[in-house]
């Protein structure tokens, strides 16, 4: 009888660490810019950073980290558009260059 009852409390600790365990795997975060408009010849810096070409349209997005940036639009040496946005993970934001 003793051993049948060691047998059983072996077997119920050993399935009682065997719990399912669960969580949510996320990826990475990450929001994304596009323009819109005349962005022939427009070079774009988010935060300071190095300028780079865009292309027009919501099928042309940028990868940025979610967060608050400042993001400048220069046509050769002017600057045409300053904003200060904030994006959400997830997130597209549109910014808008004008004629």
């Amino acid at each position: 009888m003793k051993a049948v009852t060691a047998v059983l409390m072996a077997a119920a600790l050993f399935m009682a660490g065997c719990g399912y365990k669960s969580g949510v795997a996320t990826g990475e975060r990450a929001s994304y810019l596009y323009f819109t408009g005349d962005v022939a010849g427009a070079s774009v810096s988010v935060d300071d950073g190095q300028p780079f070409a865009v292309e027009a349209g919501h099928d042309h997005q940028y990868r940025v980290a979610p967060g608050k940036h400042s993001v400048k639009v220069y046509k050769g040496d002017a600057l045409v558009v300053e904003r200060n946005i904030y994006v959400g993970d997830g997130i597209a934001k549109e910014i808008g260059v004008g004629q």
